[in-house]
């Protein structure tokens, strides 16, 4: 079993890999090169480097690290598979439901924030904001 460091390790290795996804994307939809080959220069380089964060995230999960399915990059995942929400997060759903008076529908909208919960998480600063100027959702 390996110690709590190497699960951040491991942690920051997975983002790290869902970082490189994200920008091997970008690079692929959005990047202006003056040629292809050019193009698939850059695309290599970013593959190479996020290779070597594969073998390293491999070499501690070979070793027994412990981690979450969460916790995975997207890439990694199923592609069926769902993201579960922490033990101590209320559905979005709930939280509606419950706000709705007289039992009224209002439309959700789902967080796909990758950052919810963390400090770059814009959707609880400006419910923080609301709050304190003294009004509600």
């Amino acid at each position: 079993m390996a110690d709590g460091g190497e699960k951040i390790r491991l942690k920051m290795l997975h983002e790290e890999i869902d970082l490189f996804d994200r920008k091997l994307a970008h690079l692929m939809k959005y990047d202006v090169f003056p040629s292809e080959v050019e193009r698939n220069a850059a695309a290599r380089k970013l593959a190479l480097k996020r290779e070597a964060l594969v073998l390293k995230a491999k070499t501690l999960t070979d070793d027994g690290t412990e981690f979450k399915p969460n916790d995975l990059p997207r890439s990694f995942r199923p592609k069926d598979a769902r993201v579960e929400a922490d033990e101590h997060e209320e559905p979005v759903v709930a939280k509606v439901a419950a706000a709705a008076p007289n039992g009224e529908k209002r439309s959700v909208r789902r967080s796909s924030s990758a950052f919810a919960g963390t400090g770059f998480d814009w959707q609880q600063s400006v419910k923080e904001y609301m709050a304190k100027k003294g009004k509600e959702e």
